[in-house]
């Protein structure tokens, strides 16, 4: 059997797990506009979802906080971590909610206060709010258009139904998996500021402590996209098994 051999890597090529993050995020982002018609009809409608009854549509569609308009400097950082899209799209394509803060809102706000512990009127803290809340909504987005979907091993159609409380789990995990990214951009541009430093270990810690529960979660939320955007965005040992084992990414859409 010949063997395959792989070239080198050039020099100051960026780590591999860089590569899947590319693509995670490109795959999250064709995956919205590939399925945004049919999510504006489901909010639309304004009906009760089959598997999540208890879910308020308009809330699951709410519009995040703007940035300050006064903090570009918080955009900048967005940019560099390369979530420009992640902010932009939900106040791009969100809703007005009659509820202003629902649960998944309040999911994300726990997740940004427990990662900023009070810190804040900062570049870096609004950028730590503005990805938090905007993970509300990317949640809310998959979670809308779910019953619509497959089960992320199977491939089966309509997934079985599962409770609420599972989307403001997701909404945490994934807010603390942005985070990180954001304070990772932070501590390469800041000069060595132990605010940021203190920030960035307790979402460490909170990844930790949340990674045993991943696979549970996981299993609940059962749907191919909503599992693809929570298990590529937390900080676990299964971040990128799709893209490692060499399988494709996006083939049922």
């Amino acid at each position: 059997m010949t063997s395959l051999t792989l070239p080198p890597r050039p020099p100051g090529s960026p780590p591999l797990a860089h590569a899947w993050q590319t693509l995670a995020d490109g795959l999250l982002t064709q995956r919205l506009h590939l399925h945004l018609d049919e999510w504006r009809t489901v909010v639309a409608e304004g009906k009760a979802l089959p598997d999540v009854p208890s879910a308020d549509v308009s809330l699951l569609a709410r519009r995040p906080s703007p940035l300050p308009e006064d903090d570009d400097t918080a955009l900048m950082l967005l940019e560099g971590a390369g979530l420009g899209f992640w902010w932009e799209l939900p106040q791009r394509y969100g809703s007005d909610a009659r509820d202003p803060c629902g649960f998944l809102a309040h999911a994300a706000d726990a997740a940004a206060r427990s990662i900023l512990a009070g810190r804040s009127k900062s570049a870096w803290s609004d950028a730590v709010t503005a990805v938090s809340g905007a993970a509300a909504w990317w949640v809310g987005f998959f979670a809308a258009i779910r019953h619509r979907g497959v089960h992320h091993v199977t491939l089966e159609p309509r997934p079985g139904p599962f409770h609420e409380q599972a989307l403001g789990t997701a909404v945490s995990v994934v807010a603390h998996g942005m985070a990180m990214r954001v304070l990772e951009a932070a501590l390469h541009t800041s000069d060595d500021d132990p605010a940021v430093r203190a920030a960035y270990c307790r979402a460490v810690e909170a990844g930790i402590c949340m990674e045993p529960e991943l696979p549970r979660l996981v299993d609940e939320l059962a749907e191919l996209r909503l599992v693809d955007l929570v298990s590529t965005t937390a900080r676990w040992r299964g971040r990128f098994t799709k893209y490692a084992g060499g399988t494709g990414a996006g083939q049922v859409e």
